[in-house]
């Protein structure tokens, strides 16, 4: 696992990496994926705040595959077309709330594992009600954010730290 390159000079990679797996869980019963548990504290509320101003988070299962999709294809024709050789580091965050039914759960795991390794995905100890309210200020459930700028990704994990 690779992360934004000035968070690793701030931190560096292992710093990030023991903050991350110091709590996992798997997200369905039958799932092979072990992802962060992230306590949802008042650094990280701030964080999602912001990049939520921004414009920098996007809500939804469905908005958020569409997106990776057209990402990925945006990529490999990069590649295709450069010689140059591209890093693998995390520029995504999916940030996931803990109330999801198990088969929501299963297409998030085919959704990371799809995008690996430029996606990681953490599960928050808050439901889906507590988000929505924390991220829209309105009584919306959202089950699934994506931080999907660079800066937003880094002061969120940042946060976390």
């Amino acid at each position: 696992m690779r992360f934004p390159r000035h968070l690793e000079a701030d931190y560096g990679p292992d710093v990030i990496r023991h903050a991350l797996t110091g709590r996992t869980c798997r997200l369905w019963s039958g799932g092979a994926l072990d992802i962060p548990l992230i306590a949802m504290k008042d650094p990280l509320k701030k964080a999602l705040q912001a990049a939520m101003l921004k414009s920098r988070l996007r809500c939804g299962f469905e908005a958020v595959s569409h997106k990776l999709s057209n990402e990925k294809a945006g990529i490999a024709h990069a590649r295709e077309q450069s010689d140059v050789p591209q890093g693998e580091r995390i520029s995504r965050l999916i940030l996931l709330s803990n109330d999801g039914a198990e088969r929501f759960y299963r297409h998030v795991e085919q959704l990371l594992r799809s995008h690996a390794p430029r996606v990681l995905g953490c599960l928050l100890d808050a439901d889906a009600r507590t988000l929505g309210k924390l991220i829209t200020g309105k009584d919306r459930q959202i089950k699934l954010a994506m931080a999907e700028h660079k800066e937003a990704v880094s002061e969120i994990l940042r946060a976390i730290l």
